[in-house]
């Protein structure tokens, strides 16, 4: 379980995202969880859409407006040295922005009815010149 917690210390802000309160509170609150502490290896962010919170136990590296009670990781491994009675849980892996701007450009045609092999003898080739 640690080793998995250290893998994700070691990674870019990039890909530690997020997690917003209501989305932790919607894993947490899905059958055989309960009693059990959120361990988040990364931010987790407010929601003002929430009205009544969960009575939680949380470990993660930042908590913006904390309340309850949080934990860090070194306070947990001496809590529980092998991690049991916890739930790791991380924010939407593609949830920035820039993920949208990603992929073919919004004018180009995109059918699935043709296959990948027509019109290739000469003409524009793929590798010459710009093509959407």
């Amino acid at each position: 379980m640690f080793l998995v917690v250290l893998k994700r210390l070691f990674m870019s802000r990039t890909n530690r995202p997020p997690l917003s309160l209501s989305r932790m509170i919607r894993n947490m609150k899905l059958p055989g969880r309960e009693n059990k502490m959120a361990m988040v290896v990364g931010t987790i962010t407010d929601d003002v859409r929430v009205q009544e919170v969960l009575k939680l136990k949380v470990c993660a590296l930042r908590i913006l407006r904390a309340g309850g009670k949080i934990l860090t990781f070194d306070q947990l491994t001496l809590d529980s040295p092998k991690g049991c009675g916890t739930v790791l849980l991380s924010g939407p892996g593609k949830g920035r922005e820039v993920y949208r701007h990603f992929g073919k450009a919004p004018g180009t045609v995109h059918i699935r009815s043709k296959g990948r092999k027509f019109e290739r003898a000469r003409g524009r080739q793929a590798s010459q010149g710009y093509k959407n």
